[in-house]
């Protein structure tokens, strides 16, 4: 009995301690398990090198091609307006009638002026002729004919300043129709119906065009120097003109590229900067005078630069930085320098070299010197498109 006893106790004893092994293994395996599980999960990709277009950026505003005050001409009651403020109009589109009925009796006299002057011309013409028979014959006296040739030639100076005033009649008559000297928008009426209005009235409303439109800048002597080592300017042998890509206020950027067809020939003394100026196609009218936008000049050259994801780096109060990787996965802070951006993509200056292996993806749960699981992309990193840094075409 002792005997059975005993071994039951055994039994129970290692029941015991084999739970016990038991307990400590799974905890060791869970602790593994945990510590595997706080190893980041990364992607990795490699520096690039791309051939990328120098560009200079500056603060732009858009400009009217033509930008026109309506104005009269004649002076008189303005009797209609023939449109809607802010209507688009077009180039000849009548705009304001001034009250006609001056000028067009104006116009009646100085017919009748004409028709006068030429009846006098005519008998002055016919005296002429027979004195020139009759003085041939010494019928008449020399003074009678120069008389009468005299007369003739009075009378067609009378018909030519007489056309003249006719002409300059029907000339203020058609000042009383104002038209739109310019395709564009007008904006609002600065005079209403049944005012009386003279030249000095000043402006009765604003028109300026708007397709093609002008984007005009300023760039400062260093600036404009680096346009100058990088062939950006125009020379006698370049055909292919100057690329100029504008940003709205609003971030977006404007779909259309601009022509730079002016710069200035000399530096200001007081701002000592250089105006520049590039015209774009405004098919929509999306561009409004006034407004500002972020200019960007390229090249018609280009250069082999760094690049990297801007999703990649990171930034801190040091500067930005990426993370490469050594031969045992484990994480390296790397700060690098950019030189501006290329579509989706930091161009890096200083910190890398072409091949440099970098965290792509998750690099924002690394630190420094930790060790990282790598694992492969789920997507390849869309090649950069014809963006910022390429000489672009409006040929969209």
């Amino acid at each position: 009995m002792r005997k059975k006893i005993g071994f039951a106790l055994l039994l129970v004893v290692f029941l015991v301690f084999a739970r016990f092994a038991f307990v400590k293994f799974m905890e060791k395996q869970n602790a593994k398990s945990r510590a595997a599980s706080m190893v980041p999960v990364v992607s990795v990709d490699s520096v690039k090198v791309e051939d990328i277009a120098n560009s200079i950026e500056a603060p732009g505003r858009v400009v009217a091609k033509y930008s026109v005050d309506i104005v009269a001409k004649v002076s008189g009651s303005l009797l209609n307006k023939h449109f809607n403020e802010g209507d688009y109009v077009q180039k000849g589109q009548l705009l304001f009638t001034i009250d006609p009925q001056e000028y067009a009796i104006n116009v009646n006299k100085a017919a009748a002026s004409l028709q006068n002057a030429q009846a006098i011309a005519f008998r002055a013409q016919k005296d002429y002729e027979r004195a020139k028979e009759l003085v041939a014959k010494d019928f008449i006296a020399k003074s009678t004919y120069d008389q009468n040739l005299a007369e003739k030639n009075v009378a067609l100076a009378n018909i030519k300043s007489a056309s003249a005033q006719l002409s300059d009649a029907k000339r203020l008559l058609s000042y009383t129709k104002i038209t739109a000297p310019v395709s564009g928008r007008i904006g609002m009426v600065n005079v209403t119906e049944g005012n009386y209005i003279t030249a000095q009235t000043g402006s009765l409303a604003r028109l300026v065009s708007l397709d093609p439109i002008y984007v005009t800048y300023s760039l400062d002597s260093k600036q404009f120097n680096q346009l100058k080592s990088d062939t950006i300017l125009p020379t006698v042998k370049q055909d292919e003109p100057i690329k100029v890509q504008i940003t709205l206020p609003d971030g977006t950027v404007y779909e259309h590229y601009g022509d730079e067809d002016f710069f200035g020939n000399e530096i200001s003394q007081t701002t000592g900067s250089i105006p520049l100026r590039a015209t774009f196609k405004n098919p929509e009218h999306t561009l409004v005078p006034g407004d500002f936008v972020k200019v960007k000049i390229f090249s018609n050259t280009k250069n082999k630069k760094l690049i990297v994801p801007q999703a990649a780096v990171l930034q801190d109060s040091t500067g930005r930085y990426v993370f490469t990787l050594t031969e045992d996965n484990k994480a390296v802070q790397t700060y690098i320098t950019t030189d501006g951006e290329y579509d989706t993509y930091f161009i890096v200056k200083e910190g890398l070299k072409e091949g440099d292996k970098f965290i792509s993806d998750g690099a924002v749960s690394v630190m420094n010197g930790a060790q990282v699981r790598v694992v492969e992309k789920q997507q390849e990193t869309p090649a950069p498109s014809e963006k910022a840094g390429e000489i672009p075409s409006d040929e969209e």
